[in-house]
């Protein structure tokens, strides 16, 4: 019989190799001894270096609400993990307090650097009754390790170049993908935090929509001993084009329901355009009605109006885009009972 991993009962966690370290043991099964605490040394830091004509030794106010989406997303982690709730509002005042960040600028540079230790450790020892130590220990590493590690950003950069369609080289190293695969399982043995680090995503957005084409945002490497992994470099030009919204295509449809025919127009030579609402949620659009759809007694009704304010069932082509009807063209009419 296999003797489990035993941890011990007081754990320091310094670098990024170690939060690797306990997370790779805790999803292999290690078990953690009553009283088992997480001492987070200086880790996890969240550390960008931006240049720009704005950034020397200075923060402007467009990146700040990236740093206040950063304390939300501490916020939120500590809601769940304490209370099993995303509401923030049952966040107490000295809750706060305990998760307050503190952002540090070095004077005459573009280095910013924000402590996430006290916060995480706070949540962490607030969360020993409400979770068993292995599953909260396996939340707090995972959102450290996404709101500062370099795979974060790497895996960010590929998903919107996929989404947008983008050429993006993204170069990952042996260990990064190591780590990858330790991060996967452990998302799969504790779901929630999955969620909760799906959270940094909105905040790399934000912070990469604020550059200018001039900046240069660096996100510097924290793993010494691998020389193979490089930094995340973005420059504004490549951000604006990561930040744009993907261009959203309209789809076509065929449906059949009833509507109230709300007036018609026969000006235009070889159609007629109708106005329609929707009996079952009154929403209201144009249609166009092609020659031939309607024979000689349905076009004559149509134009003495005798159809108005009068129930039809149609079948008619649209197209959709955000909800709403970009175009439509009536294909069948069904004349009113």
């Amino acid at each position: 019989m296999t003797t489990p991993d035993r941890l011990p009962e007081h754990y320091a966690v310094a670098s990024e190799d170690e939060a690797f370290a306990l997370l790779e043991r805790l999803v292999a099964g290690a078990v953690a001894p009553h009283g088992f605490e997480v001492r987070l040394d200086g880790w996890p830091r969240f550390v960008i270096v931006i240049k720009g004509q704005d950034f020397d030794g200075t923060l402007p106010t467009r990146i700040m609400p990236t740093l206040l989406e950063l304390q939300r997303q501490v916020h939120r982690l500590y809601c769940h993990t304490i209370y099993g709730s995303d509401n923030l509002r049952r966040l107490s005042q000295r809750d706060k307090e305990d998760l307050e960040l503190l952002v540090r600028v070095e004077k005459g540079s573009s280095f910013f650097e924000t402590l996430l230790n006290e916060p995480l450790f706070n949540t962490l020892r607030a969360a020993v009754d409400k979770m068993t130590p292995e599953q909260v220990t396996i939340i707090v590493i995972v959102f450290g390790l996404a709101a500062t590690s370099l795979i974060g950003w790497r895996m960010w950069l590929g998903a919107r170049a996929k989404e947008l369609d983008l050429e993006h080289d993204l170069k990952m190293s042996r260990l990064e993908n190591e780590r990858m695969e330790i991060l996967a399982r452990a998302v799969r043995k504790v779901p929630l935090a999955g969620q909760l680090a799906e959270g940094i995503d909105p905040l790399r957005y934000g912070l990469a929509a604020k550059l200018k084409p001039e900046d240069r945002l660096e996100v510097p490497a924290s793993v010494d001993r691998d020389p193979s992994i490089q930094s995340v470099i973005l420059d504004g030009v490549e951000a604006e084009q990561l930040t744009r919204s993907p261009r959203e295509t309209a789809t076509e449809r065929l449906i059949e329901d009833d509507f109230l025919l709300l007036a018609a127009d026969f000006s235009k030579p070889g159609v007629v355009r109708v106005e329609l609402q929707r009996i079952h949620d009154a929403y209201a659009f144009r249609a166009d009605v092609p020659a031939g759809v309607l024979d000689n007694d349905q076009e004559r009704a149509l134009r003495d109006r005798s159809w108005e304010r009068q129930t039809l069932r149609l079948s008619v082509l649209v197209r959709e885009l955000r909800q709403r009807y970009t175009g439509a063209k009536v294909v069948a009419v069904r004349e009113p009972s």
